[in-house]
């Protein structure tokens, strides 16, 4: 049971790590800045991007495998201590939240892999609509109302009643488009569709993912103590989306496609292939950096990335006979008859594999 409990925590995790990307990729899609903030009161907070913590929205992330719904119930159900205590309800945290945070908090957002049921819709339709609940239905105002008043019963009224209404005009429910299963691939795609603005080879783009969300990991993980200044929260939990245009920065010197095709055709007839074999090459490596884009045949990108991955080890292993064409070419001939053996996939053969391995023992 201690083992399960860990692997559960790991993959609550590791999908609050991925919907933080998701979420940043989904700003980058729509031109939007950002500045997020990894585990800081919530899962994440959202600032407006300026000079102080103004216009915070904040989210929990919450799976589940046992629930096809969220009902208000579930919603509101507390939690027991070690000690004897109650910890506050998902929605009696986002009240805290409007409470705590009056000045700086515009919005709660609750995101899961799961459904909400009719009550939870109907709430939302009605506020998403920019319409007052207590006027629309004053039924489910006051239930929502009478939860939230069971775990603030010392508080004023007329604090809780003004507190109230921020949070349920300003409290929102949504449905996480990443699946439970599937959420890593799921995010890797949509970063290589964002990711092809950038004109990167996969290698790079691997390097570029893996960067950001061990970003978003250290970042949620890292712990700090109140009070702190808003530039010191910035440093140790803040991503912005400065992160993409620093990273574009970085990768400008990487050379264009049509720049590397010309490095490329000129060491394959510099080395004695003839002009059949060298079109041939590139025509199946053009091809390819077209199939890399595809981002619902993560199959082709994986497969591409192993090889990637040998020709790296087959440089480290090989270093002193690079500069032999004869050799290398024989070896990397048994090295793509041997990779072909271990994995398969149509749109694979050894003409696009010898592009992709030119492609990467030329470039930087």
């Amino acid at each position: 049971m201690r083992e399960k409990a860990g692997s559960d925590s790991y993959n609550r995790f590791e999908y609050q790590a991925h919907w933080i990307l998701y979420h940043m990729l989904d700003n980058i899609q729509n031109k939007k800045t950002f500045l997020v903030f990894c585990e800081f009161h919530d899962d994440m907070a959202e600032s407006e991007y300026g000079p102080s913590a103004t216009g915070m929205n904040f989210y929990q992330v919450k799976t589940t495998d046992t629930k096809e719904r969220w009902t208000l119930s579930s919603l509101f159900q507390k939690s027991k201590r070690k000690d004897g205590s109650y910890k506050n309800s998902f929605l009696g945290f986002i009240f805290y939240n409007f409470d705590k945070f009056s000045k700086e908090c515009s919005s709660c957002h609750f995101i899961s892999n799961a459904d909400f049921d009719d009550e939870v819709l109907q709430w939302q339709s009605v506020v998403k609509d920019q319409k007052e609940l207590k006027q629309e239905d004053l039924t489910l105002y006051m239930k929502i109302k009478d939860y939230i008043r069971l775990e603030y019963p010392m508080m004023p009224q007329s604090e809780f009643d003004v507190v109230f209404d921020r949070f349920v005009q300003n409290s929102f429910f949504n449905k996480s488009p990443l699946s439970l299963e599937g959420h890593v691939e799921q995010v890797k795609g949509v970063f290589f569709e964002v990711a092809s603005r950038y004109n990167l080879d996969l290698k790079s783009g691997y390097l570029l993912l893996t960067n950001i969300i061990d970003s978003v990991r250290k970042k949620t993980r890292t712990i700090i103590k109140t009070p702190i200044s808003y530039e010191e929260l910035k440093k140790k939990k803040g991503i912005s989306s400065d992160i993409f245009d620093d990273l574009e920065k970085s990768f400008r010197s990487i050379p264009k496609h049509e720049e590397l095709y010309t490095l490329i055709e000129n060491h394959l007839m510099e080395n004695g292939l003839s002009n059949l074999q060298s079109n041939a090459i590139l025509r199946a490596l053009k091809k390819h950096h077209k199939k890399i884009l595809d981002i619902s045949d993560t199959l082709y990108q994986d497969v591409i990335r192993f090889f990637i991955k040998e020709v790296d080890d087959f440089i480290d292993n090989n270093f002193e006979v690079l500069n032999d064409s004869v050799v290398t070419k024989e070896l990397s001939e048994n090295l793509i008859e041997a990779f072909l053996k271990r994995y398969t996939h149509q749109d694979i053969n050894s003409i696009v594999l010898r592009g992709v391995f030119y492609e990467t023992i030329l470039s930087d």
